[in-house]
């Protein structure tokens, strides 16, 4: 439906023109109209008609003048002219100006008609050429923002020469126009085990962070934002000394605030020229890395000082020793501060990096295991691998420190002589008591008493009368029972509390162990 006014200085005319034709069915809505040249101009100003049809002559303005203040505001409005005489200047003027036809009174419907159609046609081509041309200007800047990307992706790699860079960051109009260049890493922190972020998920939030940051740093930065497997890295050209980590704080304040997310950063060296992005991108991804060491939803500068290791080989070596030692003397309480040394050893011998503090770790774990070899505690291979890919799970140092303690009062429960069985069966239902809403898994809960998962197999049957499975299935189905009966939880939110990614799969295990659905069986309860 488009707009249209209506004006001649004889309000019968007007009146005679809105019954000529069928305009609603022409899908024209008549807006207004007016009497004099003036009020005309005027109410074209205010409503930005798409289609005016009025008298060439009138008091305070002829139909040139419109025509005319029409142009001047930039307005897209076709006119048809309507006169009592066939004064063929004024029509000649009228039409050079643009107008759509020029008809004389007393108006024919048939040549009316015509003139609306030829309007309502021109209009519609226009249309059709501005979205066209919006189509190509989008497309132009995708291609230009693409070609950016995988410009800056060069750069950051180190696979492309520094003319080579400038002249094509000079060709795309980067308006990367300042001396300096610093990276700001930003990564969301997602679980692993959290069922809401599959890959589709994970790609839109990463979009909506993407263009959240993009709109913060065009403020008044120039630059690119490209993604880097499960991160965003920022490319910020800048002045010297620029305040780069207000705008991390910004950035990781909105998503939290907007986006409900937890949000990191690292913000590397300042770098001059282009050349230097390689070297800042590889100083951002230093300090993101030390967010393992902290909270998520923070800002970490890389600062040179920070990033060298405080422990030798040889000190955390020492370390190791010391907590097996006191595994040996059977002494817990100096166990317990002997593995709070090593900890703390472990973070000094990273050096910020969360790859060698896991390397740390399990090369703490296959020492403890050489040393309970000789008087014979067995780890096996499968025991110090189920090890190893639970670290390199965990996304922060609390989360290791956490596991190692855990592994050392396993081994500690291991070596003393009376109710072994009885201890390791505890130690494995508490878990079990605490974690069943998790992913756990026979060969995980073995290896938190040091046990082969054959061998944990046979002896959690031999004590419990029920294999793992079974076991793990009625924990689950207890609480769920609980839920049914103490909440007003939905089914589906029941199953992810006890640890069923499927609801459907949660109702058929609940059917099959009580014989009837957690619907049904609240139901009958209440």
């Amino acid at each position: 439906m488009i707009n249209a006014i209506l004006a001649d200085d004889e309000p019968i005319i007007i009146r005679g023109l809105k019954k000529l034709l069928p305009w609603e069915e022409l899908g024209i809505r008549i807006i207004g109209e007016a009497w004099t040249g003036r009020g005309l101009i005027e109410l074209v100003q205010k409503e930005g008609p798409s289609l005016v049809i009025t008298d060439i002559s009138m008091p305070d303005g002829t139909g040139i003048d419109v025509l005319k203040a029409i142009s001047r505001l930039g307005c897209k409005t076709k006119v048809i002219f309507i006169s009592a005489y066939q004064e063929f200047s004024y029509a000649k003027e009228a039409l050079a100006l643009g107008a759509v036809d020029y008809l004389v009174k007393p108006i024919e419907k048939e040549l009316l008609l015509s003139a609306v159609k030829r309007a309502l046609s021109l209009l519609k081509e226009e249309s059709e050429d501005l979205q066209f041309k919006n189509k190509l200007a989008l497309y132009e800047h995708k291609d230009r923002k693409t070609q950016l990307e995988e410009l800056f992706d060069c750069l950051i790699d180190g696979d492309i020469r520094k003319k080579e860079a400038e002249e094509k960051l000079r060709m795309l109009d980067s308006g990367c126009d300042f001396d300096f260049f610093t990276v700001m890493l930003l990564e969301p922190e997602l679980h692993k085990t959290d069922a809401r972020w599959g890959e589709h998920e994970k790609r839109l939030l990463l979009f909506a962070v993407s263009n959240m940051a993009e709109e913060l740093m065009s403020c008044d930065f120039a630059g690119v934002l490209v993604r880097r497997g499960d991160r965003i890295c920022a490319v910020i050209n800048h002045k010297e000394e620029a305040p780069i980590k207000a705008l991390a704080l910004e950035i990781v304040m909105h998503a939290a605030s907007f986006l409900k997310i937890t949000l990191s950063a690292g913000i590397g060296q300042e770098q001059p020229g282009a050349e230097g992005i390689r070297s800042t991108y590889q100083t951002a991804t230093e300090a993101l890395n030390r967010i393992f060491f902290t909270d998520g939803g923070k800002v970490v500068c890389w600062s040179e000082e920070d990033w060298e290791s405080c422990v030798s080989a040889r000190e955390l070596g020492e370390a190791r020793n010391k907590v097996l030692q006191t595994f040996l003397k059977r002494d817990r309480e100096l166990m317990h501060a002997a593995c709070q040394a090593l900890l703390e050893k472990i973070e000094g011998h990273s050096g910020g990096s969360r790859e060698k503090t896991i390397l740390a770790a399990y090369g703490t774990i296959t020492e403890w295991a050489g040393g309970l070899a000789e008087i014979g505690i067995v780890l096996d291979e499968t025991e110090l691998q189920l090890h190893l890919n639970a670290m390199q799970s965990f996304t922060k140092y609390e989360q290791i420190k956490a596991y190692i303690r855990e592994i050392a009062a396993g081994i500690f429960q291991r070596l003393e002589p009376a109710g072994k069985d009885t201890q390791q069966l505890k130690t494995v239902k508490d878990y079990i008591e605490n974690h069943y809403m998790d992913n756990i898994t026979l060969e995980g809960v073995a290896s938190k008493i040091f046990m082969n998962p054959y061998y944990f197999s046979s002896f959690f049957k031999k004590h419990t009368r029920m294999n793992f499975k079974q076991y793990l299935t009625e924990v689950r189905m207890k609480q769920a029972v609980k839920l049914l009966l103490q909440t007003d939880m939905m089914v589906y939110q029941i199953a992810e509390e006890v640890g069923y990614n499927n609801a459907r799969q949660f109702s058929d295990m609940f059917k099959k162990h009580y014989g009837k659905l957690p619907q049904e069986f609240r139901n009958m309860a209440t």
